[in-house]
């Protein structure tokens, strides 16, 4: 053989290698990937002041860890309240009308004691405002005084209803109505014990708990801070429902279906994620998660919901292999 021709025919052998090593890679995607967790909110069902956050960020919790409590005095004084009224009208249905008429005095000095703490919580409230108006004092004390007034009318509201509820007792005592008695105190029991239930819930409600295990991605109050219905507390990633997300050129949607595994890589670590979510729509690949043979190209969205018990966390870069 002329010597000449062996370089050319070296050079075919590498260039058919080398087509078929590309022909025999072209049936592998690796694409870039990152990790998503699911977010649950920590959302307040109540109103008022967070005296204890019992959570940092990056802290793992359980569901039903405390996450924050907040300020339930008077819901406590109030079940204390009808705790008590309880016991008087069950007390009142075998006594005698001194009994009730004693009663009816006791409720009269509480509702006269509750009238006078209201006129001077919403007196000071009144002043306080006047001097936030003009600067006197920082909004943290206004809102103080707003909540001693609020706490004085709803204490009010109690000692009328208890007042109410005695004087109803005594009247059908003094006209001798034994078989009304007996009835109105049944269905002043009833009563009570209903709105102690209610209180009760409204108690556990101060009280904000984790709705799932997970690790806390955010915290949006701290102790201290006042917070109404519907404030999202704190912002929990949920431990088993984290997903790799990437995305897919759309000339390759062919050899993705749901329930199929596909190998994600982070360093060392290989594991087998499930494809959960497929978006229906093209879009441009986000520049985040391009590579130079993804420019300018359509791809399709992807979600593979990573193994029980992964450690990879929400944030992290991946490697996404499709064999």
């Amino acid at each position: 053989m002329n010597k000449k021709f062996i370089p050319i025919i070296v050079l075919l052998i590498i260039t058919i290698f080398i087509i078929l090593f590309n022909s025999f890679r072209g049936n592998n995607i690796k694409l870039r990937g990152e990790i998503e967790g699911t977010i649950y909110s920590q959302v307040s069902e109540v109103s008022g002041k967070i005296i204890e956050m019992n959570v940092q960020l990056g802290s793992p919790v359980k569901a039903g860890d405390l996450i924050a409590r907040i300020d339930s005095t008077n819901q406590q004084y109030a079940l204390e309240q009808l705790l008590i009224a309880l016991e008087k009208t069950r007390l009142m249905s075998q006594e005698e009308l001194i009994r009730a008429r004693s009663s009816v005095s006791i409720a009269e000095v509480n509702y006269r004691g509750a009238q006078s703490s209201f006129n001077q919580a919403r007196n000071d409230l009144a002043s306080l405002e006047r001097m936030f108006e003009i600067g006197g004092i920082a909004r943290n004390d206004l809102d103080n005084a707003g909540l001693r007034a609020t706490l004085a009318s709803q204490a009010l509201e109690a000692a009328q209803s208890q007042l109410q509820t005695a004087r109803s007792h005594y009247s059908f005592l003094q006209n001798g109505a034994e078989n009304k008695n007996i009835a109105l105190a049944e269905i002043d029991i009833m009563d009570i014990e209903i709105r102690i239930r209610q209180i009760q819930d409204t108690l556990q409600k101060h009280e904000i708990r984790a709705n799932c295990d997970g690790v806390v991605v955010s915290i949006n109050f701290n102790t201290g801070s006042m917070v109404s219905v519907g404030y999202n507390i704190a912002d929990i990633s949920a431990e088993n429902e984290k997903f790799a997300v990437f995305y897919l050129p759309d000339e390759h949607i062919n050899k993705i279906s749901y329930g199929q595994l596909i190998t994600i890589k982070s360093g060392s670590e290989e594991i087998q994620g499930e494809v959960r979510y497929i978006d229906v729509r093209s879009q441009y690949t986000p520049k985040d998660m391009q590579t130079s043979a993804m420019k300018n190209k359509y791809s399709v969205k992807i979600k593979l919901l990573l193994p029980a018990g992964s450690t990879l966390i929400p944030g992290s870069k991946v490697d996404v292999l499709i064999r």
